[in-house]
């Protein structure tokens, strides 16, 4: 199997969080686990799937596609999705389209490094 091959995420739920994952990859920080199942308390279901991160420290990439921003009933979901993953103490690193590769890594390196001290 190809090295590309190996990083596709299966479960995937959007055609650029495959590309952001390698980049992550490539730059050496761990391989993130992807569509991470978060639960809050005793449900049995989870109220929140990651895109991709780390469970153990925390930390979770999550990429924003416009339509987080252009739907109104999603941009305020997405708002409180992110407000409980917080006070549940996940670190949240959103990218979107705009960014740069050199900034995703740096900004994931920096919510990795403030919890793998």
């Amino acid at each position: 199997m190809g090295e590309g091959l190996g990083l596709v995420a299966i479960g995937a739920r959007s055609p650029k969080e495959p590309v952001v994952r390698r980049v992550l990859v490539h730059a050496g920080l761990p391989r993130p686990q992807t569509q991470i199942p978060v639960y809050d308390g005793d449900d049995d279901l989870p109220f929140a799937y990651l895109d991709m991160g780390w469970r153990d420290w925390l930390v979770a990439v999550e990429y924003d596609g416009d339509q987080h921003r252009s739907d109104r009933r999603q941009y305020v979901k997405d708002i409180r999705r992110r407000e409980r993953l917080e006070r549940m103490g996940w670190i949240v690193v959103t990218v979107v389209a705009e960014d740069r590769e050199q900034d995703i890594v740096r900004r994931v390196r920096a919510a990795l490094d403030s919890r793998v001290q």
